[in-house]
């Protein structure tokens, strides 16, 4: 490797050239006639090369163009289904069934002129604007306690004079006492000063380093500098909330006794209330999507039938649910079949998991490569890896379970008496609740509204997660529920042969799919991951019927 101190060209020559420039697009030291040489050829003409003496060595590493994970490889695609930077070897391992992967160059054209630029921008200027809000805050609370204590002491005095000799001891147990209040929220403001100083130092290193590359930066390093800031923003704005949770202002005051006693002069009150400054974060976007409206889903059409009892072991599906990794996964309802059936890319049959006992409903948990399942015989739930199509952990629920959904960090189980468990993504029961005493089938959890959509026999229940009952609906038999994008719940109709939608709130109703769309004793059903189709177990169970989105 050549020196810092060397143009690297010249350095691969063995020559020794002191280097004077550098080019951000090939990443290179070059001196003065390399530099020249490189500006003169027509490919490297819109290259950023720029004085050496300007560049500090934290711009070149946090500009890297190197892939993390293949050291030797370069950031050269951008996969905008997981928004991530990746190189070739990224691309053939993690990212082979992904639609939107762009050529670098590509995802970062016009990256100065971006939403992403501009709303780093914004965030950091935003985030500085209020650690700076911070500490002015915490050090005019500092004055304002100073004040107060001086206010105090000569209140103390006033009332000293007025009592013999022998009160000198209460009083200085009472400057005492002041100073120690006065001291100790002195130490955790002045500890919440050091925390803001710590992030405002790191906004303000990154803000100069944007600024820096934003003016000297070949796209590519800005884009790539973006991409990571967007995490350093979050992190900030984690800590800025913590920060202002945990801050309170304080102030004190000297409740003086009207008849003193010698035993005590008055004493000491403390007035705590919110912090003043107060913080909202502001929404990255990013810098090649541009943002639409959801659409609305305004019929459907049947497409396929998926599954048609793949062997005679298959006697009555139950539950289907879609991986992250676009797979199908459909459990059955038999004692006879232990067995969930995986779909991959929703469509071609892949392979089976057998199990110790009959799998009830499954439930993918977003996000990640898991799902989980309930397993009703044996009163448990058991883990499933979504890439390997493997079984992992198995946790018993204490009551026959039937129903299963799943957020980003809480699993909730359903079943006998209408019991409701909460658990957290290890399989760790936090809550119970119960909600009347129907057993409970089918379950979805509605993330923007934090409800439970719960069906039981001919009822169908939206509960918080807390258990307090928000709507109940009667519906047709046992059958499956679901959610579309903007969080409408579409549930089946077992003996009425349809699909109905309602709004969030249960009030709109309105019949999707029927007997003349094919439907016919439907009942589990979900949407894949970009809502353009809608899986639904129909025919009376037997197989899994595809219909397309409109």
């Amino acid at each position: 490797m050549a020196s810092a101190s060397f143009c690297d060209p010249c350095s691969e020559a063995n020559k020794s050239l002191t280097a004077t420039k550098y080019c951000s697009d090939c990443e290179e030291r070059l001196c003065t006639d390399c530099a020249e040489s490189h500006c003169r050829f027509k490919a490297f003409k819109s290259h950023h090369v720029i004085d050496l003496s300007s560049i500090g060595s934290n711009i070149l590493m946090s500009a890297k163009k190197n892939c993390n994970v293949h050291s030797e490889m370069i950031l050269d695609y951008y996969c905008t289904d997981h928004e991530i930077v990746c190189c070739r070897a990224c691309i053939s391992n993690e990212h082979r069934l992904c639609q939107n992967v762009l050529p670098l160059e590509l995802a970062s054209n016009d990256v100065r002129k971006s939403a992403l630029f501009n709303d780093v921008m914004e965030d950091m200027t935003h985030i500085i604007t209020k650690l700076n809000a911070l500490d002015n805050n915490r050090q005019s609370n500092l004055q304002s306690m100073e004040e107060s204590k001086s206010a105090i002491t000569k209140q103390i005095r006033a009332v000293k004079s007025k009592i013999l000799k022998q009160i000198d001891d209460l009083e200085r147990e009472l400057i005492t006492t002041l100073s120690s209040l006065q001291r100790k929220h002195e130490i955790e403001i002045n500890k919440q000063k050091q925390e803001i100083s710590q992030v405002l130092v790191n906004v303000i290193e990154n803000k100069n380093e944007m600024d820096f590359l934003s003016d000297h930066g070949s796209k590519n390093q800005l884009f790539i500098f973006l991409r990571k800031e967007v995490t350093n923003i979050h992190s900030a704005e984690a800590k800025i909330q913590q920060i202002v949770s945990d801050s309170q202002e304080f102030d004190l005051t000297f409740d003086e006794k009207k008849d003193v006693k010698l035993e005590s002069l008055g004493s000491l009150l403390e007035y705590v209330q919110p912090c003043q400054v107060q913080y909202k974060p502001k929404k990255c976007q990013q810098a090649q999507i541009n943002a639409e409206p959801l659409k609305c889903i305004l019929g459907f059409e049947k497409e396929t039938v998926l599954l048609q009892l793949l062997t005679d072991g298959v006697k009555r599906l139950f539950s289907v649910s879609v991986t992250d990794n676009n797979k199908l996964l459909i459990t059955t309802a038999a004692s006879s079949d232990t067995k969930i059936y995986v779909y991959r890319d929703c469509k071609d049959y892949e392979t089976e998991i057998r199990f110790s006992s009959t799998p009830f409903c499954v439930a993918v948990i977003p996000g990640t490569d898991r799902a989980v399942i309930t397993i009703p015989s044996e009163r448990s739930i058991q883990f499933i890896n979504t890439t390997t199509m493997t079984k992992s952990d198995k946790v018993n629920m204490g009551f026959t379970c039937y129903g299963i959904t799943a957020g980003r960090d809480r699993i909730y189980v359903g079943g006998q008496g209408g019991t409701i468990k909460t658990l957290d993504t290890n399989g760790t029961i936090l809550t119970t609740i119960r909600q009347g005493s129907d057993e409970i089938y089918f379950m979805v959890y509605n993330d923007l509204q934090d409800h439970l959509i719960v069906r039981c026999v001919g009822k169908l229940l939206c509960i918080k997660v807390d258990g307090t009952l928000v709507y109940s609906k009667e519906v047709s038999g046992i059958a499956g529920v679901t959610l579309d994008r903007q969080r409408n719940v579409y549930v089946g109709g077992y003996e009425t042969n349809n699909i109905q939608k309602m709004s969030s709130d249960g009030r709109i109703c309105e019949e999707m799919l029927n007997k003349d769309n094919g439907i016919e004793r439907p009942y589990g059903m979900c949407f894949n991951n970009d809502f353009t189709k809608l899986f639904v177990i129909n025919n009376g169970c037997k197989s899994v019927h595809v219909f397309k989105c409109k």
